[in-house]
């Protein structure tokens, strides 16, 4: 089995219950999404057209976590994930695309989600992280570009859950 990747960095209850609460309930008030069931993309990421443009729930986050020093400035991407039911088990190994900057942070806002992480040179068991909700994990340096990562699809109905995930992407210019 792999150890913990190198920049993979763990949060235990950074949200509280009643904060992840808010945010879920938010999540549930988009419409359903236009294209891929998996995510929603807002924000800046490049000429992607299945963007939309920031909610402004999404900002006082961003700015929480910057509070919480965990990014410099207020990330200018988010990503509304749900990995239910059979959806999770179609979700592949992979490195997110150069995209989504040199940090990810990941808010898992259901209980019962595991992550799995293994290098990408070699194909041996994964590290699993299991997170409830209110815990995240941040993915940089090492672990963001050199250890492939996946939503596992476990717990009731194969059902990978939900999150909330933040970047920042520095605009080209």
């Amino acid at each position: 089995m792999s150890g913990k990747p190198p920049g993979l960095k763990i949060y235990r209850g950074l949200m509280s219950p009643h904060d992840t609460q808010r945010l879920l309930a938010e999540c549930h008030t988009l419409p359903p999404p236009p294209g891929n069931p998996l995510f929603r993309y807002f924000g800046d990421f490049g000429d992607n057209a299945d963007v939309e443009a920031v909610r402004e729930w999404m900002l006082p986050w961003g700015d929480h976590m910057v509070g919480q020093g965990l990014f410099k400035q207020r990330p200018n991407q988010y990503r509304v994930c749900s990995w239910r039911g059979d959806l999770s088990d179609q979700f592949k190994w992979h490195i997110d695309s150069t995209r989504h900057g040199e940090r990810i942070l990941a808010v898992c806002l259901t209980d019962g989600r595991t992550i799995g992480f293994r290098p990408r040179a070699k194909h041996q068991e994964p590290y699993l992280l299991h997170l409830d909700a209110g815990d995240a994990y941040l993915i940089r340096a090492t672990a963001r570009w050199q250890w492939l990562h996946r939503v596992m699809p476990t717990g009731q109905g194969r059902s990978g859950g939900e999150s909330f995930v933040m970047a920042y992407k520095r605009p080209k210019g």
